[in-house]
């Protein structure tokens, strides 16, 4: 949009110096250019709260790894920042620091956004939310993604860890990447890790959850999450 608003602007102020135009024809193009002005004044102002924040210091991979979310390139999603809603934002997640980088209108800067003033954003089809300060003494402020979103909430909190290890053929860099997950129950968040504890989360259940797994033959070791997905999901449809 930026760059059409620009080109317009161009073609409106230069066409005056290659050709006569008659006063009407003058008036029109000074009128075009006004509307043209105002409304990518308008658009870049509407766009003027996620243009706010630092400069984002890019980490250069040695060895092809990255401390993003998914892929190591822009990804579009939506983004609540600021009490504004944005679609279609091209974004990055550095979940080796939880924050969340954006491109700015302007000059194409990526830019670190401010934290405390996102509730909740999206990478293609995956979606986060901000845990807010004292909302839980088990999981600590920042982002998680949204796993399950029934009346029971299953959460992830995606970390990488850079670690560097000095080789004889120089430093090599790599992340470690890990995943802590969540169940929320009520107003009680719940970490958990093996299936034990999720049946513990799950204690009034606890029998009939046994038997689900059993049938449908859901390897707790093999896919951890997308079992915790289903044994949350079977709880919520049993109340």
């Amino acid at each position: 949009m930026r760059q059409g608003l620009f080109f317009i602007v161009f073609s409106l102020t230069a066409l005056p110096g290659y050709a006569q135009v008659s006063m009407a024809d003058t008036s029109f193009l000074n009128n075009a250019r006004t509307y043209v002005l105002k409304r990518y004044e308008k658009d870049i102002n509407g766009q003027s709260r996620i243009n706010n924040g630092s400069q984002y210091k890019d980490y250069f991979s040695r060895n092809d790894e990255h401390p993003y979310f998914g892929i190591d390139d822009w990804v579009d999603g939506d983004i609540s920042y600021d009490d504004e809603v944005y679609r279609n934002v091209p974004m990055f997640y550095d979940i080796s620091k939880d924050k969340v980088i954006s491109e700015h209108a302007l000059n194409g800067s990526k830019l670190e956004l401010i934290n405390e003033k996102i509730k909740w954003f999206s990478l293609g089809e995956h979606r986060f939310r901000r845990i807010f300060e004292n909302e839980s003494d088990v999981i600590s402020p920042g982002f998680v993604e949204i796993l399950y979103d029934g009346t029971t909430k299953v959460y992830a909190r995606r970390e990488k860890h850079l670690d560097e290890k000095v080789e004889p053929t120089g430093v090599i860099a790599s992340f470690d990447e890990r995943t802590r997950l969540y169940i929320k129950k009520g107003d009680t968040y719940y970490a958990v890790r093996k299936k034990k504890s999720v049946l513990d989360v799950f204690e009034d259940k606890k029998s009939e959850l046994k038997t689900f797994l059993n049938k449908r033959k859901v390897t707790f070791n093999k896919d951890r999450e997308n079992a915790i997905i289903q044994m949350a999901e079977f709880y919520d449809a049993q109340k």
